[in-house]
């Protein structure tokens, strides 16, 4: 099904994401929008509940140009916030769910947020940090508990935000602030973690993240009637805009995924038939050992979604068009700084190339395979992907790093081919980024952290293959001859501290880290060593943070 033409009308004038729902509560009032646990909205009802929150967040104090930090896991109350803020001009900061207080309190203040809008499990983090960010002046729990434990004067719950009336008076109010929003401001900042330590806000506008999801959404073939699986997290592009927005463009219905649990996963699609699903690799992986294991589950009305994040192995995209019944599922590659797709594959590609590659390039931008001089490779050369176009952000926000050269194009780091039928293929990265079941994880964060620790005198981190999550982390470290220091305590010590996805799975003391003549780790050698030692048996056991192993005992 196509995209309404009123909406690609409005596109190519001045369509916001605050006009976008709007127009799609218009189009389709009774169709469901969200079915999130026993919250069951149509689209009508989700206008609602986000114009009472933009016109509360706009009485509360929040005004155009300001920022607003949104720290939740993938709640109705998230989709909420994702529309209400462009209303009014706010300009919204997704926060990773697993944040640990450094890193949220770090984004609060280099953002400037004057507002957070959250869950109520965060309150304690907030307040030993709240002192530092001095433009944080409102904090909205998004549960809304009875009562709130926190001598935080700046906390209100969402729902007496949107205890408002939503009177002539009020809706002419916040479409005012709308109606002089443009299309080509920025909306959106993430944060993606730099490989020189500090996290980069990569600013989006309204017209990047809408044209890009037109451009997906067109892919996809989707409409009212269709109902999206989003496991993937809403603080991350895959989530919020493929995900919320992409769903949004066609009135289809959104059912978020709070428990990443399979069995829940595949109950969900079963029970509500869900046509629609999105994941990483190891999303895939783990529904189609489930269904191999409960073939009584149907999932037999699903069609399509988005595989992205990291490659994705033969066998798992023919057991998500075979057990999944997805035949129409389409392979994406990305990243946030670029809205976030760059290259697709169509449904009806052959399926050498569907598992051989990551597609095509979107319509309306141009896509180059470049040297380190920036001169274009031959067909079939490896060399940088770059791109440029309407999906290239604003920049990095504040940031004196930017990967944009100065005739406009995207550097994204990826080292890829094309042949001569213009399908893109994904051969290696160009900076030492590992991905973690779709998430972004880069060692130097990780090196600069565990150097903190008295009894590690060096360290290298990289990723070292994993048939479930793509990779995981290992860290080889050198230590004292006298220190105790064991493998276990290294994980332990990461674990709770930084995110999880960083948290090392493989430590080990006795590995020569290999150097250059300017005595730098030649990390590539060090990745095929481990890589070699994975595939002999040899590396040694995955490690488990003894929390982790102390709760699954607990549940048992």
């Amino acid at each position: 099904m196509a995209i309404n033409k009123r909406i690609l009308d409005e596109l190519e004038k001045n369509l916001t994401i605050g006009k976008l729902i709007d127009i799609v509560a218009e189009l389709y009032p009774n169709v469901e929008a969200a079915i999130f646990d026993d919250v069951r909205k149509t689209w009508t009802e989700f206008h609602e509940d986000i114009m009472k929150f933009a016109i509360g967040l706009h009485k509360m104090g929040l005004k155009k140009g300001d920022k607003a930090g949104v720290w939740a896991k993938n709640i109705y109350e998230w989709m909420v916030a994702w529309y209400a803020l462009p209303k009014i001009g706010v300009t919204l900061i997704p926060m990773d769910s697993w944040y640990q207080p450094f890193e949220a309190e770090y984004i609060l203040k280099h953002s400037e947020a004057a507002g957070l809008i959250c869950t109520s499990d965060y309150i304690s983090m907030i307040e030993g940090f709240k002192d530092k960010i001095p433009d944080l002046k409102y904090i909205v729990l998004m549960d809304s508990p009875e009562t709130i434990n926190t001598s935080m004067e700046e906390v209100v719950t969402m729902k007496s935000v949107m205890d408002v009336e939503l009177s002539p008076e009020n809706i002419q109010e916040v479409q005012n602030i709308q109606d002089s929003i443009n299309k080509d401001e920025v909306t959106f900042i993430l944060y993606t973690s730099g490989t020189t330590g500090k996290p980069k806000g990569a600013q989006l506008t309204h017209y990047n993240i809408l044209r890009n999801t037109v451009d997906t959404a067109n892919v996809m073939r989707c409409g009212p009637e269709d109902k999206y699986l989003i496991p993937v997290p809403f603080s991350h592009c895959f989530g919020n805009t493929l995900g919320i927005t992409t769903a949004t463009l066609t009135g289809s219905s959104m059912i978020p995924l709070l428990d990443q649990t399979p069995s829940i996963a595949m109950t969900k699609v079963m029970n509500e038939k869900v046509t629609v699903s999105h994941g990483t690799p190891t999303h895939f992986i783990r529904y189609i050992r489930y269904l191999q294991a409960h073939p009584e589950v149907d999932v037999s009305h699903l069609r399509t979604g988005i595989i992205a994040g990291a490659p994705c192995p033969p066998d798992t995209l023919r057991g998500i068009m075979d057990i999944m019944h997805m035949q129409d599922i389409v392979i994406g590659y990305g990243l946030t700084e670029a809205s976030p797709i760059i290259t697709l594959t169509q449904p009806d590609d052959p399926f050498e190339y569907r598992v051989n590659s990551v597609g095509k390039a979107i319509p309306d931008i141009d896509v180059r395979i470049v040297d380190d001089e920036n001169n274009e490779v031959p067909i079939g050369e490896s060399g940088e992907l770059v791109v440029k176009g309407y999906n290239v952000m604003k920049g990095y926000y504040k940031s004196d790093f930017q990967p944009i050269d100065e005739k406009g194009y995207l550097h994204t780091g990826d080292l890829a081919t094309v042949d001569e039928n213009g399908y893109y293929k994904i051969v290696g990265r160009k900076k030492d980024m590992i991905i973690y079941g779709g998430f972004n994880v880069y060692p130097k964060v990780v090196e600069d952290f565990l150097i903190q620790h008295e009894d590690i005198l060096e360290v290298a981190v990289v990723g070292v293959p994993d048939e479930e999550y793509g990779e995981l982390v290992a860290a080889i470290i050198r230590k004292p001859e006298e220190s105790t220091l064991t493998e276990q305590d290294v994980v332990d010590y990461c674990y709770g501290t930084i995110n999880s996805p960083s948290v090392p799975r493989y430590v080990r003391f006795d590995i020569a880290l290999p150097l250059s003549g300017r005595g730098k780790v030649q990390k590539y050698k060090l990745r095929a060593t481990l890589k070699k030692m994975k595939e002999e048996g040899t590396l040694g056991p995955k490690l488990v943070p003894t929390a982790v192993k102390e709760k699954k005992k607990k549940n048992q």
